[in-house]
C-alpha cells in the first residue's frame, strides 16, 4: 500500500484564492469568493457487438466552464473591468486572453496547489439585482463563466 495519502486532512471550501493578470484585473480577483474547478468528461464510442453495447473510450476530453463569483465593489470597478473585457473581446482587433490561477490552500492556509486555466475568457456575466425589500444588507455579487483552452495543474 505505497500509494495509500500520508495527509488524512480533508480539502476546505474555504481555502482558495484567484488571480488573473492583475495589471488588468487586479478588482475581479480581489473580490472573489467563490470559484470551482469545472467538469472533465470523455465521450464514449458506442460499439455494438452480438446483441449487447458496448461503450470504449473516445478520443476527446470536454471542459466545462469555469465560474467565479466575487462581491462588487461600491464604485463598480471590478463589473467594469469585467464588462469592457467582454466588450473588447467582441471587437475583432481587440480579442484578449488571460490565464486564471486558481490558488487552492492547505489546511494551515499555505499554498498547496495550482490550477491555471490557460487563455481563458469571459463568456457570460450574470445580473446586479437592486431591491429595497430587504431588511438586512445583503452586498451584491456578480456571477461570471469562462472559456479556456484547458487546465493543468502546477507546481
Amino acid at each position: 500500500m505505497n500509494n495509500l495519502t500520508q495527509n488524512k486532512n480533508y480539502l476546505s471550501p474555504t481555502g482558495f484564492r484567484v488571480t488573473i493578470d492583475s495589471t488588468q484585473f487586479a478588482n475581479l480577483e480581489y473580490f472573489c469568493t467563490h470559484a470551482s474547478i469545472p467538469t472533465v468528461s470523455l465521450a464514449e464510442i458506442a460499439t455494438p457487438f452480438r446483441k449487447n453495447q458496448d461503450f470504449t473510450p473516445g478520443d476527446r476530453i470536454d471542459y466545462g466552464t469555469f465560474d467565479m463569483k466575487f462581491m462588487v465593489s461600491e464604485n463598480m470597478e471590478n463589473y467594469i473591468e469585467l464588462l469592457n473585457w467582454m466588450r473588447n473581446n467582441a471587437e475583432v482587433n481587440q480579442y484578449k486572453t488571460s490565464d486564471i490561477t486558481l490558488h487552492i490552500l492547505s489546511s494551515n492556509n499555505n499554498p498547496n496547489r495550482k490550477v491555471r486555466f490557460v487563455n481563458a475568457f469571459p463568456t457570460s456575466m450574470g445580473s446586479l439585482d437592486f431591491h429595497t425589500q430587504n431588511t438586512d444588507v445583503e452586498y451584491l455579487t456578480l456571477e461570471a463563466s469562462f472559456r479556456y483552452t484547458y487546465f493543468e495543474f502546477v507546481t
